[in-house]
């Protein structure tokens, strides 16, 4: 059996399972190397991922039965805690913000793609980019279980929505700290682990290396960390270490490239961008096809459009 027909074995394997044993309709799909479990209920959004193996394959495709039967038990505690998680007060109607706060934090989403499901969902859109309202439902190893937020889940916190939006960042940056790792030490990583990344400290004793070809920001997680630009602080942060404005393409929901205008033409970083997108992007991963810049004396970003940068007023 080959790969692909392996992964569609298993895929559809694990739907007959879910369909016959499990109390929720998950639907599954396979996305990048992970099998993707989604539960829609209404307004509500539940979500999962188990990330594709060859021990996974091959315990379903051509296992016996009780290995198969440990795979699928692995599954459904996965799907269990989603599933408890979506139904905490996080996402209850009746819920205090006192109680959800801390759950709270902000998506980068491709605004165009994702526009006709925001109608009644709290976000900021900043040119292309839409930092959308979620709940971090469950933690799972190195990922989490996310559910949008609805504004008819808000309507007794009574507080203002770009509140909720600006703590929801906050709180973001918390859970998730930001990373910035020069592009010449992410290329020998094989030769030497380059730093831990951490530029955000409070003392500053973590300097920003200047002069290096390009960067990478993401956070933590390594998990929609594209958000991590619009951290309060960080993009004034890398602007005062580079000693200069910057230029950011978003190569993907999960990280940004930052190159210091002094070392490239935003042109080369816009075609390099696209290129990005086209070849190696799934669409749900592409967040801009347009290269941002940062400019520390206004303290805001614009947006690169028919060769000229226009600000990116963010709505409020």
């Amino acid at each position: 059996m080959r790969q692909d027909e392996k992964i569609e074995y298993v895929r559809r394997y694990l739907q007959d399972r879910i369909n016959k044993e499990f109390p929720y309709p998950f639907q599954v799909s396979y996305e990048g190397k992970n099998f993707m479990f989604r539960l829609r209920s209404g307004k509500r959004e539940c979500c999962a991922r188990l990330k594709q193996s060859q021990e996974i394959l091959d315990s379903i495709s051509s296992g016996t039965e009780d290995s198969r039967n440990v795979e699928v038990a692995r599954l459904f505690e996965i799907l269990q805690a989603a599933v408890r998680a979506q139904e905490s007060t996080a996402l209850a109607e009746e819920s205090s913000y006192e109680k959800v706060k801390n759950d709270l934090i902000l998506r980068p989403l491709n605004y165009r793609q994702v526009r006709g499901d925001l109608k009644d969902v709290p976000y900021w859109k900043i040119g292309d980019v839409a930092l959308v309202l979620y709940a971090v439902m469950a933690h799972e190893a190195g990922d989490y279980y996310t559910a949008k937020m609805h504004r008819s889940q808000m309507e007794n916190w009574k507080k203002p929505e770009k509140d909720v939006l600006q703590e929801a960042l906050v709180n973001t940056s918390f859970l998730y700290p930001p990373r910035l790792y020069s592009v010449e030490d992410l290329l020998a990583w094989d030769q030497k682990r380059p730093e831990d990344g951490r530029f955000m400290t409070e003392d500053g004793e973590v300097k920003i290396r200047r002069g290096m070809r390009g960067y990478i920001l993401t956070n933590t997680l390594e998990i929609n960390g594209a958000i991590a630009l619009f951290y309060p602080g960080v993009a004034r942060k890398i602007a005062e270490g580079f000693g200069e404005d910057f230029y950011i393409a978003f190569t993907s929901i999960h990280e940004a490239q930052i190159h210091a205008v002094s070392m490239i033409s935003p042109d080369v970083v816009e075609s390099s961008l696209r290129d990005t997108n086209k070849q190696c992007n799934r669409k749900e991963e592409v967040l801009t096809n347009h290269v941002y810049c940062y400019r520390l004396a206004q303290d805001s970003f614009f947006v690169l459009r028919d060769g000229e940068f226009l600000e990116a007023i963010k709505n409020d």
